[in-house]
């Protein structure tokens, strides 16, 4: 099932934006937008959690912005325990901002986690709550999205080894801001809150 009004519910916008995740992308969804009513995303809670129920998850982990919504929404759904990926200041200048894992009393080695995020793009903070839960020794067993934009689907699955479902899909591309097209064409990229 691919719904592509949940796509709307983010007001998607069309030009040249800074992701502002090292990537630049001609597609921007208000993210924020998606939140401001939980009875009308209950539904695709529900999808994402039928879909994560034969994985049999422990878990569910989700980045610190929509994501952790969404996350503590299908593991409430699943009867699981939610583990917020907080950002934190990248851990070098010029690298990718760093995420960290709550502290859990017995730890989480050896459990099942699904990974949630409300938009994948470029996928960088699904790569990055994967790395956390490899490295705490946990097995990232599926991804979920409420949207899947561009070519995530297919580059979440092969990167992380994980099946991928969304919900919604928006056809987007989204490039390292060094090698991005649309800067090149001498576009100025707008930012996450529309601002150049």
């Amino acid at each position: 099932m691919v719904d592509d009004d949940v796509v709307q519910l983010a007001r998607p916008r069309r030009g040249h934006f800074d992701l502002g995740t090292g990537y630049h992308g001609d597609v921007w969804l208000d993210l924020d937008a998606l939140f401001l009513r939980p009875a009308a995303l209950r539904p695709y809670v529900q999808v994402l959690a039928g879909r994560l129920r034969g994985h049999r998850v422990d878990a569910v982990c989700g980045p610190m912005e929509g994501g952790a919504f969404l996350a503590q929404a299908i593991a409430e759904d699943l009867g699981a325990a939610f583990l917020p990926a907080a950002r934190g200041p990248a851990p070098r200048p010029g690298t990718a901002t760093a995420y960290r894992l709550p502290r859990v009393p017995a730890g989480i080695s050896g459990w099942r986690v699904a990974i949630a995020d409300d938009a994948v793009n470029a996928g960088t903070a699904v790569h990055a709550c994967a790395g956390l839960l490899r490295e705490g020794g946990a097995v990232p067993v599926a991804v979920a999205a409420l949207i899947s934009l561009g070519p995530a689907s297919a580059a979440v699955a092969r990167d992380i080894c994980v099946p991928f479902y969304a919900v919604g899909a928006a056809h987007s591309q989204a490039w390292p801001a060094g090698q991005c097209p649309l800067c090149a064409a001498g576009g100025p990229a707008a930012s996450l809150d529309g601002s150049l």
